[in-house]
């Protein structure tokens, strides 16, 4: 080798030591800020508590600001081994039909009870529910935490309304993995610097949460003050709310417009006066003015027969991919894994009736009926254990909120009832 050569190759040599030495620097200094596992792997916020000083609108919901797991889960602390003298352990993966914080009631907490109650006093469910997620989030959280816990059994919960991926975003679809990832397995900083690659994403609010969410300060409180103005004055007050932070080349009048349909129907779930009132939330409002003013087939779905024009073959491919995936690995590992399929609040004639007269709004619902119906027809012809939770829901009133679609405590019992009985059949065998 030439001495130019043999320069060349050392330069290489040290220019790749350096890195290794420089990345692995910044591994340990990001693990000063990082969580400790299993928290890292589960959200990009460190765990913690909902401080009633940033939601005073929610002091009459004293169980939000409950604290946290050091995992950051709204469950209470587990352990990551399983107790040499433990009963059964499942472990509950979904978004915020899991963790939803504005109800007292969790599915999981639910499920535990009647566990107790019928006599399995050691009994768990460990809640591994992360609002804002989707299907790829649950495959790594299955995949990367959930079994290391060791798990007796595994429940899936897929939303129909938002939980569908689209075509190219499947299981092994796509040329290599995310640079960056909220959920770090599926990343190649993840696999590479767990530390890093969470500090990353907590600092550019990489969340799927946060990237879906416009950051208005103090905006839950604002709005929820809104909501609480005589009935002269709230609609106007939302309408400069919505002008200034969403919809500046709309005039007040047309938003306005928007909100005070049916005689202001649109305050009846939030205005009552009662402990159990919902909440004005940032993105409801936007999406509704959205609805009205944007010129798209999405919000125009009135029919069956619209929904089917919206639906692509390929994108249901791709979700039941996902779907796939996770009972693979779970086969594989010998742990039975159960798939809940969550229904769009349409199930709820109450919510139906609500959103009467925004009709391009609620077509959101009737392609994602369209959608489940598709993604039912599928499953049905793979090996996975499924439930399909509409019939336990269909024609009941008061089981979803109107404003945001997710369950009431009243549907928190009814899908924690039909859960149990899967598990506990799980749990005979």
């Amino acid at each position: 080798m030439t001495e130019n050569g043999r320069k060349r190759l050392y330069t290489i040599v040290f220019g790749l030591i350096l890195t290794g030495v420089t990345l692995a620097g910044l591994e340990v200094l990001a693990s000063f800020a990082a969580p400790s596992w299993p928290a890292r792997a589960l959200r990009s916020t460190p765990p913690g508590t909902v401080q009633s000083s940033d939601f005073a609108g929610l002091a009459d919901k004293p169980w939000v600001f409950e604290p946290n797991n050091s995992w950051g889960m709204r469950d209470k602390e587990r352990s990551i081994a399983k107790p040499a003298d433990g009963g059964f352990r499942s472990v509950f993966i979904g978004d915020s039909y899991l963790e939803f914080q504005l109800t007292r009631l969790t599915v999981p907490g639910e499920v535990e009870r009647r566990f107790i109650e019928a006599g399995q006093p050691k009994a768990e469910m460990i809640n591994l529910g992360i609002s804002a997620t989707g299907p790829r989030s649950y495959y790594y959280r299955l995949r990367d935490v959930a079994f290391a816990l060791s798990p007796d059994a595994l429940a899936v919960f897929f939303f129909s309304g938002n939980d569908f991926v689209f075509d190219g975003q499947g299981y092994g679809q796509g040329i290599l993995p995310d640079l960056v990832s909220e959920a770090p397995g599926g990343s190649i900083l993840g696999n590479v610097m767990p530390n890093a690659n969470w500090l990353l994403v907590n600092r550019l609010r990489l969340s799927e949460m946060l990237t879906t969410n416009k950051p208005v300060p103090q905006e839950f409180d604002t709005l929820t003050k809104i909501a609480r103005l005589p009935a002269a004055e709230r609609t106007s007050a939302l309408a400069r709310h919505i002008k200034r932070y969403y919809h500046p080349d709309l005039t007040e009048q047309q938003i306005v417009a928007i909100f005070s349909r049916d005689r202001e129907a649109f305050w009846q779930a939030f205005a009552s006066g009662k402990a159990d009132d919902e909440s004005v939330q940032g993105w409801l409002v936007d999406l509704m003015t959205k609805s009205e003013v944007e010129m798209s087939p999405y919000f125009e779905a009135t029919t069956r027969e619209q929904a089917a024009r919206l639906v692509k073959d390929v994108d249901i491919q791709a979700t039941l991919s996902w779907l796939t995936a996770m009972d693979r690995a779970a086969r594989e590992r010998g742990v039975p894994l159960v798939l809940f399929i969550v229904p769009p609040g349409s199930v709820d004639p109450d919510y139906v009736d609500y959103w009467k007269p925004w009709p391009r709004f609620y077509a959101f619902n009737v392609i994602a009926d369209y959608r489940q119906d598709r993604l039912l027809e599928a499953l049905s012809k793979t090996s996975i254990r499924y439930v399909d939770l509409r019939k336990d829901f269909e024609g009941v009133r008061g089981a979803y909120r109107r404003s945001d679609a997710h369950w009431t405590d009243k549907g928190v019992e009814i899908a924690a009832n039909r859960v149990f009985q899967e598990l506990r059949r799980l749990e005979r065998r």
